[in-house]
């Protein structure tokens, strides 16, 4: 490991920490032919015997399946699981609670999987588990440490704060990180991209840069935040996926309604 390793001048004594396999040899081929050399592409019923999956597989878990294994662990329908408690961190839903954040990857990488079982030996907490949880908008903090709520309002402007406590109140539900991301990964897998739902309007296409699809934000749409009965689920097929053009056409229109009442 020390003459192969990434780094040679390290003074690290080798292991997992450095080791790095290069291949020095006159092929020229593709990834997939250098793997049929070695032995062979594993199948996905190998990679889910192994006992440690490789990040390709574990990055199939999208803001999506995380955020509806999320619902899944508030609304009490997971009694029973080979996770364990968690001992050093937790994750903390949108709605404050502190969840087991490798139980929750777990079964979100189940639903990637089809259901596959999934438990603890197949892959470790922290890592690219952690990373992956927080890219969907969920924060992971230690056991002894208070969360801060998330700031909402960060992107509401000054006109959209004059629009009274309802409406700051629909966007704020809006900007839930967990709920977007996961709607927007919905979206992309149903879709194959992110474009207005109202106009059509596809932002890559349009401006020809893949950073326009901050162009497309989430809705709250199926039922209004004033109709919302106590302890009101929120799940994907409520929300629309709009552009910002739409979607302040669609506040501003509600509010109107409001003022009309």
């Amino acid at each position: 490991m020390k003459d192969i390793r990434s780094d040679t001048n390290s003074y690290a004594k080798g292991g997992n920490s450095t080791k790095r396999i290069r291949i020095a040899t006159g092929f020229d081929g593709s990834s997939e032919d250098l793997a049929n050399r070695l032995g062979g592409v594993a199948t996905e019923g190998d990679l889910r015997s192994m006992e440690r999956l490789p990040a390709e597989v574990l990055r199939r878990a999208t803001p999506e399946y995380i955020c509806r294994a999320v619902q899944q662990f508030i609304d009490g329908k997971i009694t029973d699981d080979s996770f364990g408690p968690s001992t050093d961190y937790d994750l903390i839903a949108d709605d404050g609670r502190r969840l087991r954040p490798k139980a929750v990857f777990g079964l979100a990488l189940s639903m990637a999987l089809d259901g596959a079982p999934i438990g603890p030996r197949h892959f470790t907490a922290g890592g690219l588990c952690f990373e992956l949880l927080q890219d969907a908008g969920y924060q992971i903090v230690p056991k002894d440490e208070a969360c801060e709520s998330p700031d909402h309002d960060t992107y509401i402007d000054r006109e959209w704060r004059e629009g009274g406590a309802t409406l700051k109140s629909h966007l704020k539900r809006e900007r839930a990180p967990g709920l977007a991301k996961a709607k927007k990964a919905q979206f992309r897998r149903t879709h194959g991209r992110l474009y207005c739902e109202r106009c059509g309007l596809d932002p890559v296409a349009h401006y020809k840069a893949e950073e326009a699809e901050a162009c497309i934000e989430v809705h709250h749409f199926a039922t209004y935040v004033s109709e919302m009965t106590e302890g009101h689920r929120t799940t994907l097929d409520d929300l629309q996926c709009l552009c910002a053009n739409c979607h302040r056409l669609v506040h501003r229109t509600l509010s109107a309604k409001k003022m009309k009442v």
